[in-house]
């Protein structure tokens, strides 16, 4: 019995802490897509620009650790130059639904406070968008084109997996609103591309995201 009020005891400045707070965040993230080419040697890939947005649920359970939840949209874009065939420049869009779940650590004072972020992340490759310029190799004439990217299930992975972490500060500017403003980074670690020919054509997307988010704190 006396180990039980020890116990309750020790607990009782969590419980009265412990508190929900849910927000929504947008940003922009600039996505890493390595390849290895082997055979494709004459291809370029660049790193390339898209957004971010979701909305967050975080339960603290004292101030200084908390368990954050998102469920964001974000893209994670590149482009494929290809300088021996003329003139060919792809543009792609890749839209991802994508869930993670991160520990939350937080220090500092009352009203500005830092933090770190990490644990896990699951994703769904939505779709797919190309557009840029090409040359036709017959007739040299080069066009323009925008177009959808068609899944192919033999080839194309659409679940995505990985690890992800970031820090940030927050500022408590009333009495039940924060904001945040944070650096994270997302680090896949299932190819894009499956195994479907007799190449080992792995690809990977690793993104860096500078958002921005505001939080109700209940």
């Amino acid at each position: 019995m006396k180990k039980l009020l020890i116990t309750i005891a020790l607990m009782l400045p969590t419980v009265a802490f412990a508190q929900w707070r849910v927000g929504v965040n947008a940003g922009a993230d600039y996505n890493h897509y390595s390849i290895n080419t082997q055979f494709q040697s004459d291809y370029q890939y660049k790193d390339r620009w898209g957004a971010t947005l979701g909305i967050m649920g975080q339960y603290d359970f004292n101030d200084w650790l908390g368990v954050r939840a998102e469920l964001d949209w974000t893209q994670k874009n590149y482009r494929m130059n290809r300088p021996v065939a003329g003139t060919t420049d792809y543009k792609y869009v890749n839209n991802y639904l994508q869930m993670p779940v991160m520990a939350s650590f937080s220090f500092g004072g009352e009203k500005i406070r830092g933090f770190f972020n990490g644990g896990i992340y699951t994703g769904y490759w939505l779709n797919s968008n190309r557009k840029g310029i090409d040359t036709n190799n017959f007739s040299q004439i080069t066009y323009d084109f925008s177009e959808k990217v068609e899944f192919n299930k033999e080839r194309d992975q659409r679940w995505d997996f990985g690890f992800v972490g970031g820090a940030g500060l927050e500022y408590r500017f009333a009495k039940h609103w924060a904001a945040q403003v944070e650096l994270r980074y997302y680090h896949s670690t299932v190819s894009v591309q499956k195994d479907y020919t007799g190449f080992k054509d792995k690809r990977y997307n690793s993104t860096l995201a500078l958002q921005a988010g505001i939080w109700y704190c209940f």
